[in-house]
């Protein structure tokens, strides 16, 4: 009792002298939304490399903990814009009309790892997207994309023409755009559910990159694969932390989340994707897959398939005050610096 005195009748001096006494910081433990199987590798390497690297900049006071089924994919912008977690990785694609600038990073015929795509849209995103201010009420920490993206089928396939008509699931945003120029029939489902559409004869293919072959275990399904070298396709993700989490971090945690944040976080996670696109292949030879690089001819057809989803989204993004050109420019001079390190 007489200490609780003390302490009280201490703050209220403190208080009428302007003065705040300091208090340790204390531990937080952010919720992590998730929707991929724990062994995919945003949840088995990247946010465990989050979690320690936070961990050791802010001296064990904050963390990470991934939590699954609070949501499904297209639900998780809202599950952390709402507070129902405090951070989670979105498909922007998954959340059609309320990002428009981020498919500059998935439009056709740019060659490039996820990596290299990763450091060059995020580089893209700072110079010309943040400012349109299209993410409410939450922190977007990175901007990133997965690997080349191809055409895995259950039957084999030499040439685009041999798609049309061909039932594809395709994971939204640009890709869809894609897959109407290529004539496919469009299975529209969050990347979870891709096996079992496979598998029950709804889909007789995918877009998708290698790493899937594990990360979904599409390797087990789609024993054939058509790749572009020249860029088929990609998806853009973003990792968000909730606004209300974010500022409610004491100044030591919001300083290591900053130093974190940016084009440094969207490489790390490129290059945890780039891995994974490995284990993929790993995983694919095992079930002896058969991978298809489209032949020239190919390559001109899709590019020459795909010019308009190009001039349509640089339309799209030109709509919300962007010089869309220069953006695109500016990502695609990004991705060949990057490619050249």
């Amino acid at each position: 009792m007489r200490l609780s005195k003390f302490m009280a009748s201490a703050g209220a001096i403190a208080a009428s002298f302007g003065i705040t006494i300091g208090t340790a910081s204390a531990e937080k433990v952010l919720t992590v939304a998730s929707w991929a199987a724990p062994f995919h590798v945003m949840n088995e390497s990247v946010f465990p490399w989050i979690s320690n690297e936070l961990g050791n900049c802010t001296g064990g006071t904050l963390s990470l903990k991934v939590e699954y089924g609070l949501a499904p994919p297209p639900a998780m912008y809202d599950t952390v814009r709402d507070g129902v977690a405090d951070m989670s990785w979105i498909v922007y694609g998954y959340t059609p009309g309320k990002f428009v600038t981020t498919m500059i990073g998935e439009l056709p015929s740019i060659p490039g790892n996820a990596r290299q795509k990763s450091v060059a849209f995020q580089r893209t995103h700072e110079k010309y997207f943040e400012s349109v201010g299209e993410a409410k009420g939450v922190q977007i920490l990175a901007s990133y994309t997965h690997g080349p993206g191809m055409a895995n089928t259950i039957k084999k396939i030499t040439s685009y023409k041999e798609l049309e008509g061909v039932k594809m699931r395709i994971g939204g945003g640009v890709a869809n755009a894609i897959g109407s120029a290529l004539g496919v029939a469009g299975v529209n489902a969050p990347a979870p559910a891709v096996y079992e559409l496979i598998d029950g004869g709804v889909a007789d293919g995918v877009f998708f990159p290698f790493e899937t072959m594990h990360a979904f275990k599409i390797a087990e399904l789609a024993k054939y694969s058509f790749h572009n070298p020249d860029g088929m396709y990609t998806t853009v993700f973003g990792l968000i932390m909730n606004d209300d989490t974010y500022n409610d971090l004491d100044s030591k945690q919001k300083a290591c989340v900053d130093e974190m944040r940016g084009v440094n976080l969207a490489r790390t996670i490129g290059w945890f994707w780039d891995d994974a696109d490995k284990v993929g292949a790993s995983a694919a030879a095992s079930y002896g897959h058969e991978l298809t690089i489209a032949s020239d001819a190919e390559r001109q057809y899709f590019k020459d398939a795909t010019a308009g989803v190009t001039t349509d989204v640089l339309a799209k993004v030109s709509a919300k005050g962007v010089d869309a050109e220069s953006a695109l420019a500016y990502f695609k001079e990004q991705v060949a610096t990057e490619s050249g390190q």
